[in-house]
C-alpha cells in the first residue's frame, strides 16, 4: 500500500533540514527547482517526505542495489509532500529520490538511503519524561511525569512537553541508534529557565505516522553544559511505548552534617530506590576521599547489591568524623546502569572544637609589663565569646574575663608594677567551651625600654613603650615630681634625668632600674625652659639647652648637681660625641645654621663643621649615635643622617619632635602626634622597624632609650702607647663578662675587666669598645725631642764639665736621661755610661778625667711616659799632662808650679828639641804657655808637618788650649812637637786628643 501526504503539512515540511537524514542537492539548472527529500521510519515501511516546489506533479523513485531507478509511487499530485513505501521488505536497504515535473521539464532531488527496521516497533501506553540531574549549582532539578505531549514538526524540529519541561529535538530521526546533537538542534526548558546544549541521544525505538506525527519513541538523552554548569543531566523519554525504563533516586540528594565536635562521629543514612520499571544494576558505592573525615559507617555496611529490582530500596550509611577544625566536603557516588550512569549526594560538615588562644606573649619594661594575645572573632569553627587571663603568683591563680571585641587589634593587659614570680596564661572560650590554657609565661627581665614623657599632670607621666607598641605607665610613685618634660638616660642605664615643668623648671635625676624606682634628686632650678638633655658618655655631666635673653644657649652641669657652666650661646640641641669632651650642636653663629662639634668647655670653641646641606634650626632634635658614626636630626616628618640629602627615613605621620639612639644602629623617633617609631640604620637610609607607641598623645614631649650599659669613666684627652681605660659594669648582674677592643689597632678583641689595658699602641686616633660602650681616644706614642745644649767647647782643662739639656713635647717633658761614652788618646770609645736617669734637672756637672774625650747625649720622657730617642752627641776632651809626652831628644827640662796643668810643665829654649806621643784622633789641642818671650813649636803627624804654632803673646797665659788642624780622617800614629825657635821659651803643658 502506498500512502501520500496531502497539502496539510506542505508548509511545515518546507523548512525541514536534519542532520540525521540525507539532504538533497540542487539539480541541474532548470525552470523547476529540485525538492529536498527526507526519509523516516513508520510501523509499515519507509516514509519519504519533501518540500513543495513549483511543480505540476511528483513521483518517488526507488533503487535497490545495482538495479536501475524505478517509479514506485506513480504520479502524485502537486500538493502531495510525503509518501510511504509499505511494500519494501523489512531489513531491505534502498535509495529514494523525488522527481518534480512540469509539462516540459523535470527536477530530481538528491537520493537518500535508508534501511527498513527488521522489527516493527510496538505502540504502547507508556509515556514518561524524566529528568535526572547530578546535584550542583544550577537551576535544573529532578522531575518526572507520565503525561507527554508531542507537537507537529515545525522549523525542522518538534517539541516534547511534560510537566514544567519542554524538549526541542529534530523533527525526524532515521531510526534506532546513537546521535550527537549540537546546541542548535537541542533546547531544554524547565519552568522559566531554558538552555541550548549539546547532547547524546540514544534511540531504541521510533516510528512516525504517514501524517508525520510521532507514533512511538523510546530513547534517553544526556545533556552537557546546560545551566552554565558542566554537570551531566539525563532525560528518559517514552511516548506511546511498550519499553520499560530504569530510574534511580537517592534520598536525601545532599546532606549537611552541621557542626560536629572534633573526633566525634555523626551518622547519616541515604536511601537508594529503583523508581523505574526495569531492574537497575548497582556497579559501585564510593566516597571521593577514602580517608577521614567522611567514611562508611563500619557498624552499618550498605546493602546495595548488584541488582536493584523495581520499587526496591537499599541503604548507605556515611559517618562524618572531623579530625580537624573547619568546613569539610565529600561526594557519595552510586554508580549504576541508568542513563545518567551515576547518582551523587553532596556531603558537607564542619568540624568544631574548643580552641587555644593565639600569639600569647608577655613583654616587660623595667618596672611593668604587658600581656597581649591575638583578637579572634571565630575559632574552633564557632564564634568566640571571650578570653580568660590566668595569673599565677605564689601558688595562687586568679582569672580575669575579657569579652570578645569586634576589632582585630590585639588584646593588651597592662600592669605598671611587676611582682617577681608572676606568670600568665590565656584561654579562649567559644561556643563549644573553654579551650586549653596557653603555656605559662613568666614576666621576663627587661633589658631595655623606651621612656617617654606623657605630659600628664599626675605621677604617671613617665611611661615605657615595649617592643609590641604598648605604652606602660611607670608605677604610681608618691615621691615622683609631676609634669615631666625633657628626659635622658645615664650611660649605665640606671638613672633618668628629666625636667619638671611646673611654675619653675627643675632638673632632676632619679634612679630607675629593673624593679626599683628611687627618690628624685634635685640638681638645679631654672626660671627658663630647660630642654634637650644629654648625659655624657662618662656619666659625669649633663648638657642641656636653655635660653638667655631669648637666645638659645648650651650649658653643662655635673651629674651630682652644682652650678651650670655656660658653654656658648647661639647654639642648640646638644648631643655628646664618643670622646666625652665634645658636643654636636646646631651652630647658629654662622648663616645658615649648621651642625658642628664644639668643645664641651666654656666658650664652646668650634672643632669641626659636619658636612650636610640642610639647615638645622633651633628646636630640631639632634643626636649622635653611640659609636659616633652618625648624627641624626629631625627634618620635618623625617629623620635624616648628617652628610647627604639622600639619607633620610620614610616620612612619619607628623613632625619629628624628639629622637634617641638605641645603641649604634637603631633610632627611636617621637612625632608631634605622640607616636613612637623605631628605625633601623645599616649604612644606608634609615628604614622602618616597628611602631613602639601606636596610640596618639600630643602631650608627649621627649623620648629616650634606657638599657643597662657599661660606663667608660673619664679618660685623658691624650694617652700614651700603654692605655688604661677604667669602666663601670655595676648595671649588670654579677658574673657578666665583657669584651674589649681597640678599633684601628692590632690589639685583638678579648675578654676584659676594669681597667682595660692595651700596650704598644702607635700614635693616632682609636676607638675603644667595651661591651657596647664607645670611647674615642688619642694616643701619643712619640717621646720628646731632646738635645744637648752644653758644654759649648771642644776641650777644657777643667776637671768638671757643666752639661745642659732641653727637650720639646706637646704633652710636656717629665724627665731626662743623660749618658756619656769616652775614649783615651790612642783608643776607641767605651760603652755608654748613663749617669743621670729620670732627672728633672736641665743642668748637671760631670767629673771628667784627664786624657779622655767625652761624648754626651740626652733623651727625655714626656708626661705620658713616652721616652724619646737619644740626642746627637756633644763631644769634648780633657788634655793629657805634659808628663804623658815622651822626650824624644835631650834638651828638655821639667818645671813645677801651681799655675801649670797638673802642677808640671816641660820646657826648652833650644832649637830642634822634640816631644812625642802615640795618638788616634782627628782633632788635637796643644796645651802650652804663651808669653812675650815665648818661641814657636812645629807639629808633625808622623813625618808630615801639620803646622807651626807661635807661642808669642803680649801677655803671659798659662794652660792655653791651642787647636791644631783637624784631620779629615782618623790619624793613628805619633804626634811630634819640635821647638822651632832659638833662645826663646817653649813651655809644653799637655795634649788633648779627640776622635770626632
Amino acid at each position: 500500500m502506498r500512502r501520500a501526504l496531502k497539502p496539510a503539512l506542505a508548509a511545515a515540511l518546507a523548512a525541514i533540514t536534519l542532520p540525521f537524514l540525507a539532504h538533497a542537492a540542487f539539480g541541474d539548472e532548470t525552470t523547476v527547482t529540485a525538492p529536498t527529500a527526507q526519509v523516516f521510519p513508520t510501523r509499515t515501511g519507509i516514509g519519504v517526505t519533501w518540500n513543495a516546489v513549483d511543480a505540476s506533479n511528483y513521483r518517488v523513485e526507488r533503487k535497490e542495489g545495482s538495479a536501475d531507478w524505478g517509479n514506485v509511487s506513480g504520479p502524485l499530485s502537486a500538493d502531495t509532500v510525503s509518501w510511504v513505501d509499505d511494500i519494501i521488505a523489512p531489513g531491505t536497504t534502498a535509495s529514494y529520490r523525488v522527481v518534480a515535473t512540469t509539462d516540459a521539464e523535470a527536477a530530481t532531488s538528491a537520493p537518500v538511503t535508508t534501511t527498513r527496521n527488521t522489527t516493527t516497533p510496538a505502540v504502547g501506553d507508556i509515556d514518561r519524561f524524566a529528568l535526572d540531574v547530578d546535584p550542583g549549582g544550577t537551576w535544573l532539578h529532578d522531575e518526572s511525569t507520565d503525561a507527554v505531549t508531542v507537537s507537529a514538526p515545525s522549523g525542522g524540529s518538534r517539541t516534547l512537553s511534560a510537566g514544567t519541561m519542554k524538549l526541542r529535538l529534530p523533527a525526524f530521526i532515521t531510526g534506532p541508534g546513537n546521535y550527537t546533537l549540537q546546541p542548535s538542534e537541542l533546547e531544554f526548558r524547565q519552568g522559566d529557565h531554558s538552555c541550548s546544549a549539546s547532547g547524546y541521544l540514544s534511540v531504541t525505538a521510533v516510528a512516525y505516522t504517514a501524517t508525520l506525527e510521532l507514533d512511538t519513541l523510546a530513547a534517553s538523552l544526556r545533556m552537557y553544559d546546560c545551566g552554565n554548569s558542566p554537570v551531566v543531566r539525563a532525560i528518559d523519554l517514552r511516548y506511546h511505548s511498550t519499553s520499560g525504563y530504569q530510574a534511580l533516586s537517592v534520598t536525601p540528594e545532599q546532606y549537611d552534617y552541621g557542626k560536629v565536635k572534633y573526633s566525634v562521629a555523626a551518622d547519616a543514612s541515604f536511601v537508594v530506590k529503583n523508581t523505574g520499571t526495569d531492574p537497575v544494576r548497582i556497579d559501585g558505592v564510593s566516597l571521593t576521599h577514602v580517608s577521614f573525615p567522611f567514611r562508611f559507617n563500619p557498624d552499618a555496611p550498605h546493602d546495595c547489591r548488584q541488582t536493584l529490582q523495581p520499587a526496591a530500596t537499599c541503604t548507605v550509611s556515611v559517618q562524618f568524623l572531623p579530625m580537624s577544625i573547619g568546613p569539610e566536603s565529600d561526594t557519595l557516588t552510586i554508580t549504576d546502569s541508568t542513563s545518567l550512569g551515576r547518582h551523587t549526594v553532596a556531603l558537607k560538615g564542619e568540624g568544631i572544637a574548643v580552641a587555644a588562644a593565639q600569639n600569647v606573649a608577655v613583654q616587660s619594661t623595667y618596672n611593668g609589663h604587658t600581656v597581649n594575645w591575638r583578637s579572634q572573632q571565630t575559632a574552633g569553627g564557632t564564634a568566640v565569646r571571650g578570653y580568660n587571663l590566668h595569673k599565677y603568683l605564689n601558688g595562687a591563680e586568679t582569672v580575669q574575663w575579657f569579652p570578645v571585641k569586634e576589632s582585630t587589634d590585639d588584646f593588651v593587659f597592662v600592669e605598671p608594677r611587676t611582682v617577681p614570680g608572676t606568670e600568665y596564661g590565656v584561654s579562649l572560650v567559644n561556643e563549644v567551651g573553654e579551650g586549653p590554657v596557653s603555656p605559662r609565661l613568666p614576666v621576663p627581665r627587661a633589658i631595655e625600654q623606651v621612656v617617654v614623657t606623657q605630659g600628664e599632670a599626675d605621677s604617671r607621666d613617665l611611661a615605657a613603650a615595649d617592643q609590641f607598641g604598648h605604652v606602660v605607665p611607670f608605677p604610681p610613685d608618691p615621691n615622683s615630681v609631676k609634669a615631666k618634660q625633657a628626659v635622658t638616660t645615664s650611660p649605665d642605664g640606671q638613672s633618668l634625668a628629666y625636667v619638671s615643668g611646673t611654675t619653675e623648671r627643675v632638673l632632676w635625676t632619679q634612679r630607675v632600674t629593673q624593679g626599683d624606682i628611687g627618690v628624685p634628686v634635685k640638681l638645679w632650678t631654672s626660671t627658663v625652659p630647660v630642654t634637650h638633655l644629654a648625659w655624657s658618655p662618662d656619666g659625669t655631666r649633663i648638657a642641656f639647652q636653655a635660653p638667655e635673653n631669648g637666645t638659645p644657649c648650651v650649658f653643662l652641669i655635673a651629674a651630682t648637681g652644682g652650678t651650670p657652666l655656660k658653654v656658648a650661646c647661639q647654639v642648640s640641641s646638644p648631643s655628646w660625641t664618643t670622646d666625652a669632651r665634645t658636643l654636636v650642636v646646631s651652630d647658629h653663629r654662622s648663616t645658615p645654621s649648621r651642625l658642628a662639634t664644639i668643645a664641651a668647655a666654656a666658650g664652646g670653641a668650634r672643632v669641626t663643621t659636619l658636612a650636610q646641606t640642610a639647615e638645622v634650626a633651633d628646636g630640631r632634635p639632634v643626636r649622635a649615635s653611640a659609636d659616633g658614626r652618625y648624627v641624626a636630626f629631625g627634618d620635618g616628618s623625617t629623620v635624616r643622617l648628617a652628610g647627604t640629602t639622600e639619607r633620610r627615613s620614610p616620612s612619619l605621620d607628623s613632625e619629628v619632635r624628639a629622637i634617641a639612639w638605641a645603641g649604634a644602629e637603631r633610632i627611636v623617633a617621637l612625632t608631634a602626634s605622640g607616636r613612637v617609631y623605631q628605625l633601623g640604620v645599616n649604612g644606608g637610609d634609615p628604614y622602618m622597624l616597628n611602631e613602639l607607641a601606636r596610640e596618639p598623645n600630643t602631650q608627649r614631649g621627649d623620648v629616650t632609650w634606657q638599657h643597662p650599659g657599661v660606663t667608660i669613666k673619664p679618660t685623658a684627652a691624650v694617652m700614651g702607647p700603654n692605655i688604661s681605660i677604667p669602666f663601670d659594669t655595676s648595671a649588670f648582674p654579677a658574673g657578666t663578662t665583657f669584651t674589649c677592643e681597640v678599633k684601628g689597632s692590632y690589639v685583638p678583641a678579648k675578654r676584659c675587666t676594669s681597667p682595660f689595658t692595651g700596650t704598644e699602641l702607635r700614635s693616632g686616633n682609636y676607638q675603644v669598645v667595651i661591651g657596647g660602650a664607645y670611647r674615642d681616644i688619642t694616643v701619643d706614642a712619640d717621646g720628646p725631642v731632646a738635645r744637648m745644649t752644653g758644654p759649648n767647647y771642644q776641650s777644657s782643662v777643667a776637671a768638671t764639665a757643666t752639661l745642659t739639656v732641653s727637650a720639646t713635647d706637646p704633652n710636656g717633658v717629665a724627665s731626662y736621661d743623660v749618658q756619656y761614652r769616652r775614649a783615651t788618646s790612642a783608643g776607641e770609645y767605651g760603652v755608654p755610661v748613663q749617669v743621670w736617669t729620670n732627672t728633672t734637672a736641665t743642668s748637671m756637672n760631670l767629673a771628667v778625667a784627664a786624657g779622655y774625650e767625652y761624648c754626651v747625649s740626652v733623651r727625655a720622657k714626656d708626661k705620658l711616659g713616652n721616652l724619646g730617642q737619644w740626642s746627637a752627641e756633644r763631644c769634648f776632651s780633657r788634655p793629657l799632662d805634659d808628663r804623658s809626652l815622651s822626650l824624644a831628644t835631650a834638651g828638655w827640662t821639667r818645671a813645677t808650679g801651681s799655675t801649670f796643668y797638673y802642677g808640671t810643665t816641660t820646657q826648652t829654649t833650644a832649637y830642634g828639641k822634640a816631644l812625642t806621643r802615640a795618638v788616634q784622633g782627628k782633632r788635637f789641642f796643644l796645651v802650652a804657655t804663651r808669653c812675650p818671650t815665648c818661641g814657636s813649636v812645629a807639629v808633625y803627624a808622623g813625618n808630615t808637618l801639620l803646622t807651626t804654632v807661635n807661642l808669642a803673646y803680649p801677655t803671659t797665659h798659662k794652660q792655653v788650649l791651642l787647636g791644631l788642624p783637624v784631620q779629615s780622617t782618623l790619624f793613628s800614629g805619633t804626634l811630634k812637637f819640635v821647638s822651632a825657635s832659638t833662645g826663646k821659651l817653649v813651655q809644653i803643658d799637655g795634649l788633648a786628643v779627640g776622635r770626632t
